[in-house]
């Protein structure tokens, strides 16, 4: 043969035919041949002469290559037909969009990829053959809109309660997007991408404009709903499920929280653990006999005392018992009793000033509930969910106005001054058992001077 002819079929949203003639023969002589075309072809490149659907070749000497484009017209079949001649072989490729499907018939192919893309290629002999069956796949149905994350976070207030949702949306066309807001939701503002939209609620309906790509939706409304002690952020329907929810609620300093609910990720209130563990150790401490203190006052003393770090809360503990344990003591010796004075004295010092600053921790600052996780704090809760319904999970934190907790930390300073009256009178009579302070007797005293002196 003379050539090798390459035929390759581009089948997408257009179907195309690059064709290549490359000189097999010594390049000192010309070549002229008349290669057909394909059913439906339409040569395209200009400066190539076409006679009776097909081409006529004509290469200069030392040209190596031809090459033109072409059309084709779109069919459920191709067949291609190596031709008996000995003039030329012929080689087909196939590349395959996939928005088609082709079935082949026919010889074998030799490749099936080439540099990681599918692209079958056969080798034909003359008059051999291929049927190409091609078909589109039917589109399977799905949603083209992703909703990649949507935060809602409510700020409670005397009268109204101003609420915000983000959305993160990914959508593979444009189109309309209805979501249905809470009842008696005012719509405030629309953002898209930080532009303001002059988008209006029908009802409780909210249509948002949906372009092709990612885009950042913010709408802000209101709720004509004052704060009550279980707070709720409200039922809202994005339309479709989603994922990455984040639900939060903002309180002001004024309340108290006092116990949360919502998605699995989200704060926990730890003070009630916490006082499971008092309501155990006053138990235990009340069996002790070194203090006239029982299992209530115990237990009313350390949750006070819970506000501010438990080691300050182990002074006390350690006081009370150091001075039940005094007064038991007998005199062994003066330098040990008047180090035990020193002792008792120092640590009754410490025990009434860690006293003054659970009141005043109790009267002038917030309350510490040790509400952690999620990022959450006092007055800011946070909960997250990975995958959501239509329907976004609700979050509650039930509190009580931050009077209340004033209120039981002014009864508990009342209490506590008046027992620590009675701790104190008690305590006096364990811290001088024995006496107050005991000097050195007239014989030590001796011993004392003489070994000054050098003589023992």
């Amino acid at each position: 043969p003379f050539v090798r002819v390459e035929r390759l079929l581009s089948v997408g949203l257009d179907w195309r035919i690059i064709t290549r003639i490359i000189r097999i023969s010594p390049t000192d002589s010309a070549v002229v041949l008349t290669v057909p075309l394909l059913p439906g072809e339409s040569v395209t490149s200009p400066g190539v002469r076409v006679k009776d659907n097909a081409v006529e070749v004509n290469m200069a000497a030392q040209q190596t290559v031809m090459q033109w484009d072409s059309t084709l017209e779109k069919t459920d079949k191709i067949e291609l037909v190596a031709p008996q001649t000995d003039q030329w072989i012929e080689v087909w490729q196939v590349d395959v969009s996939p928005i088609w499907h082709i079935d082949p018939s026919g010889i074998a192919m030799i490749h099936l990829n080439s540099e990681g893309q599918w692209l079958p290629e056969w080798h034909p002999w003359p008059g051999e053959k291929i049927t190409l069956q091609i078909t589109r796949p039917k589109a399977v149905e799905g949603q083209t809109l992703t909703i990649d994350s949507s935060s809602l976070g409510i700020k409670p207030g005397q009268r109204t309660q101003d609420a915000e949702l983000k959305l993160s949306l990914r959508s593979s066309q444009g189109s309309q997007h209805t979501l249905t807001l809470p009842e008696n939701a005012v719509l405030q503002s629309v953002a898209i991408d930080g532009q303001t939209q002059p988008i209006r609620q029908q009802g409780r309906k909210l249509t948002l404009p949906v372009n092709p790509g990612k885009q950042e939706v913010l709408i802000s409304w209101q709720e004509t709903k004052a704060i009550t002690t279980a707070v709720t952020t409200p039922l809202l329907d994005l339309g479709q499920d989603s994922v990455n929810t984040n639900l939060s609620i903002s309180l002001g300093q004024d309340r108290w929280v006092l116990f949360v609910m919502g998605p699995r990720m989200g704060p926990a209130v730890l003070f009630w653990g916490v006082l499971i563990v008092i309501f155990i150790l006053s138990l235990a401490l009340g069996k002790i006999r070194l203090t006239p203190l029982k299992n209530w006052h115990w237990f009313l003393l350390l949750v006070g005392l819970s506000q501010i770090p438990m080691a300050s809360a182990g002074i006390v503990i350690a006081w009370l018992m150091l001075l039940g344990w005094r007064r038991n003591q007998t005199v062994t010796g003066w330098r040990y009793f008047n180090a035990l004075q020193i002792i008792i004295g120092g640590l009754t010092v410490l025990a009434v000033g860690v006293l003054f600053a659970a009141v005043a921790q109790g009267l002038l600052n917030s309350p510490d509930m040790q509400i952690t996780g999620n990022q959450s704090s006092a007055f800011f809760l946070n909960w997250y969910q990975d995958r959501s319904l239509s329907t976004l999970p609700t979050a509650t934190v039930i509190s009580v106005p931050l009077i209340v907790y004033r209120l039981l930390m002014l009864a508990w300073a009342l209490w506590l001054a008046v027992s620590l009256l009675n701790w104190l009178k008690w305590g006096w009579g364990c811290f001088s058992s024995n006496g107050l302070w005991n000097k050195a007797t007239v014989k030590e005293k001796v011993i004392v001077v003489e070994t000054d002196k050098g003589t023992l």
